[in-house]
């Protein structure tokens, strides 16, 4: 309440946040590499089914209880699987989006229900008198103990736990484990495969929600039945996307007195029928495969009897195994260190985590906004992955990072066929996508953000720059360089009005409470860097690998005079700048707005486009996101020190922060600033957005960006690295939350950490080849038998360094 009297937006938004921190806090205690429950609480089932979501990155299942009750959304979700559905508007207009997308539940095999006498056994029927459940970041397992007890008295424990496969995509396991305490019973336990419940209710006033599809989404097809093995295939009505699931079990015959199997249009079940005496525990494993494609629904469900097979044959041990040495190299590799408050290194393992089930396993498919763990902005592809979450992965696991981008290289017919529908040559990349098409309804905050053509070329380059992998820039990149520097050349134009600069007009930056403006800031830097990458790298491909320039030139039909063009273009770019303010301009009119009234905005009225039609929003000075700020985090080298700061002064103050994208930014201004307690302050917003649920929506997927923009508020803004001048340098600085941050990232590949204290600052190798960089200007070489250390204080005292 107090910071109330002194600040913005930003201190209302987490005042209405304050209870439910308040809330995660008591319930979930800080724990390194654990998030534990340690109490039933059937209130926060929305924020749970998603805080312990599981997925690999192709497979993401919701974390529903075993017996399918209390459920908010249930929902296993595969990624790129999809249905699509006619975009209908009063008045349409050419180029307007005209196909949705939205990814869609398959069915869901985590059910086990428990039946003592024929009577169900779950948390929402039976007293609970004990509850823990567990995600093990460090294992990547999902552990829930409860013991029940019924009204005469009899306790049953139930201990569950699954994991979905980092090392095989397409497999999901379960293992249950059911022991009588205290007295005999019969029980039937039943394990069943469901078909997918719709999207919850809600989406029609929350544009960041998923919506309800009308009608029947999957049809089903094949279904082959074995003893205690089912799988069963769908198709999509409109997409045309198949899927095949199978679930089979192992368990252990002398527990179990009878075995059927029962099938339902809805559902199958599979029963095991046991008289337990005490102490008596029955096991069993429960084995999920998911396949999916445009091919034959057989084809599918010979795939996923193949993987039955191999999991069953391999055993549960064997496969968990395998599983852990997944994500056993992933933390050996990019483990963050935070000494110092527990919640903090929490928050951080917490992101990391979900970087890596975002990713793992995406071979061929983009990251959705919010995973495989939940619904929200329909499973979208967005500029999300280029900006926030490749920073983390080119520094961390290029291999991915490269799948990643040859998606979008993949999607380049798509946006040749979409800069034509919006009249602009060369490719225009969909806005929000899942198969390459446009699929913004709404496009004064969709097509008109232009800037995802530049973003996906920055992200090109920064990979190539980091990983000196010009292989791909050689076979492919560049190609899409190409088709993205023609639109914007295409695009814009040389303007009398404006001593002949190039100017963009009618698009929207980054910050989508400001729309279809004249050259809006970040969009036109962002554009000369793409105009200006894309001659190079014709340029450096002619030289360095003939055969592919010659491939280059009979694809595009690239001239040197086009390259020409580009170049100039670039050079002329104009920078909106206000003289009287002292400040560059987020759009040609930006300080014409009226100023938005943030100290009479109720706290509940947060985020400000769930609450205010969009005019009244886009008539103010008011930013939903970082913009032109953003621009001096990834163009660093376009403004001078004095410029970053003013910008960030002035700037800051009128940013809501409503998006999960924007304080990971902000934290990074604020240190490259000087600012270090406000960028402290940014870095526990965006590490806390989803284990306190600090934007209110957890319940539809975790914020993947945020999590990628946490890492970069560490690297960027605290151990201070740059790339971009050509040399490697840091100037780090130790939050005051912390004694220590150990810090790895791969560089062309040699795995360079650095290990910063109050009083030292460490830089260690370990492996590759020796790296040259420089701490705070001063050049020093780094090898395996020989770490550099620099004495020092590094730690920010009262907002300075």
């Amino acid at each position: 309440t107090e910071r109330l009297h002194r600040a913005g937006p930003r201190d209302h938004r987490l005042l209405a946040a304050a209870r439910r921190i308040t809330q995660a806090t008591y319930n979930y205690p800080a724990d390194p590499w654990r998030v534990v429950e340690r109490i039933y609480n059937p209130g926060y089932t929305e924020q749970t089914e998603t805080l312990f979501a599981l997925s690999n990155g192709f497979l993401g299942i919701r974390a529903s209880f075993e017996e399918g009750e209390p459920s908010y959304h249930t929902a296993t979700l595969l990624n790129g699987f999809h249905e699509t559905w006619p975009i209908t508007y009063p008045e349409p207009a050419r180029g307007f989006a005209t196909t949705g997308q939205t990814i869609v539940p398959v069915p869901d095999g985590t059910t086990i229900r428990l039946l003592v006498d024929e009577n169900p056994v779950s948390c929402e029927r039976t007293e609970v008198r004990e509850f823990a459940r567990t995600l093990d970041m460090r294992g990547g397992t999902l552990v829930r103990s409860v013991v029940f007890q019924l009204a005469d008295g009899r306790r049953f424990r139930v201990d569950t736990k699954r994991f979905v496969s980092l090392a095989q995509r397409h497999l999901a396991c379960l293992r249950y484990e059911l022991t009588a305490l205290d007295a005999p019973g019969h029980l039937v336990i039943s394990s069943e495969l469901r078909t997918p419940e719709s999207v919850p209710v809600g989406a029609a006033v929350d544009p960041r929600r998923s919506r309800v599809l009308p009608g029947k989404v999957l049809e089903p097809g094949e279904e082959r039945v074995e003893g205690i093995r089912v799988i069963r295939t769908y198709r999509t009505v409109r997409s045309g996307l198949a899927v095949a699931v199978g679930m089979d079990h192992d368990f252990d015959e002398e527990s179990v007195t009878e075995v059927r199997t029962k099938l339902d249009d809805d559902r199958a079940h599979v029963l095991f029928e046991v008289d337990a005496t005490p102490a008596q525990t029955v096991v069993l494993t429960k084995w999920l495969a998911y396949h999916y494609g445009r091919e034959a629904e057989g084809e599918l469900a010979n795939r996923a009897e193949l993987t039955l097979d191999r999991a069953r044959a391999a055993g549960y041990a064997h496969a968990l195994a395998e599983h852990q040495r997944q994500i056993s190299d992933f933390w050996e590799r990019s483990n963050v260190l935070w000494e110092g408050e527990p919640r903090g290194q929490q928050a951080v393992h917490f992101s990391l985590f979900s970087i890596l089930q975002a990713t793992w396993r995406s071979d061929g498919h983009g990251v959705p906004a919010k995973g495989l763990t939940g619904t929200g902005y329909e499973g979208h592809y967005f500029w999300d992955t280029e900006i926030y979450m490749l920073p983390f992965l080119i520094h961390n696991w290029p291999d991915i990072a490269r799948s990643l981008l040859m998606h979008r290289v993949r999607m380049l017919p798509d946006a040749r066929r979409r800069a034509r529908e919006v009249g602009c040559s060369g490719a225009l990349f969909a806005w929000r996508t899942i198969n390459g098409e446009e699929a913004s309804a709404y496009y004064a905050a969709g097509t008109a953000q232009y800037h995802i053509d530049a973003d996906i070329a920055y992200a090109l380059d920064k990979y190539v720059q980091v990983t000196g992998d010009t292989d791909l820039m050689f076979r492919h990149g560049v190609e899409l360089l190409v088709e993205t520097a023609r639109m914007w050349a295409d695009l814009g134009f040389l303007s009398s009005r404006r001593d002949g600069r190039f100017v963009i007009h009618k698009v929207t930056g980054p910050d989508e409470y400001t729309t279809v403006v004249d050259n809006n800031l970040f969009t036109n830097l962002m554009a000369a860097e793409n105009l200006r990458l894309a001659a190079d790298y014709v340029e450096l491909t002619r030289a360095e690998s003939l055969p592919d320039y010659h491939r280059l030139v009979e694809r595009t039909g690239v001239t040197d005079a086009e390259s020409a063009t580009w170049r100039r273009v670039a050079e002329l770019i104009y920078v909106p700048h206000d003289q009287q303010a002292g400040v560059h301009l987020q759009d040609d009119r930006f300080l014409d707005l009226a100023t938005w009234d943030f100290i009479g905005t109720s706290p509940d009225h947060y985020p400000l486009l769930l609450h205010y039609h969009p005019l009244m929003i886009y008539r103010h000075q008011v930013i939903k996101q970082a913009d032109v700020v953003l621009a001096t985090v990834l163009l660093p080298d376009r403004f001078s020190p004095a410029e970053r700061r003013r910008i960030f002064d002035y700037y800051d103050p009128l940013t809501t922060g409503d998006s999960s994208l924007s304080e990971c930014i902000q934290a990074i201004a604020a240190a490259d600033a000087g600012k270090y307690r406000s960028a402290e302050e940014y870095l526990v917003d965006a590490a806390a957005v989803d284990l306190a649920d600090t934007a209110g929506n957890l319940r539809d997927g975790v914020h993947v960006a945020s999590a990628g923009g946490t890492w970069m508020a560490v690297v960027y803004g605290f151990a201070r690295y740059r790339w971009r001048t050509g040399k490697i340098e840091f100037a780090p600085i130790l939050p005051t939350r912390a004694r220590r941050l150990c810090v790895p990232i791969l560089l062309q590949g040699s795995l360079l950490e650095i290990d910063l204290e109050q009083d030292r600052a460490t830089y260690r190798l370990r492996s590759g080849n020796p790296v040259t960089a420089h701490h705070y200007g001063q050049e020093f070489t780094v090898s395996v038998s020989s770490p550099t250390s620099f004495a020092g204080q590094y730690r920010t005292h009262d907002g300075l360094a």
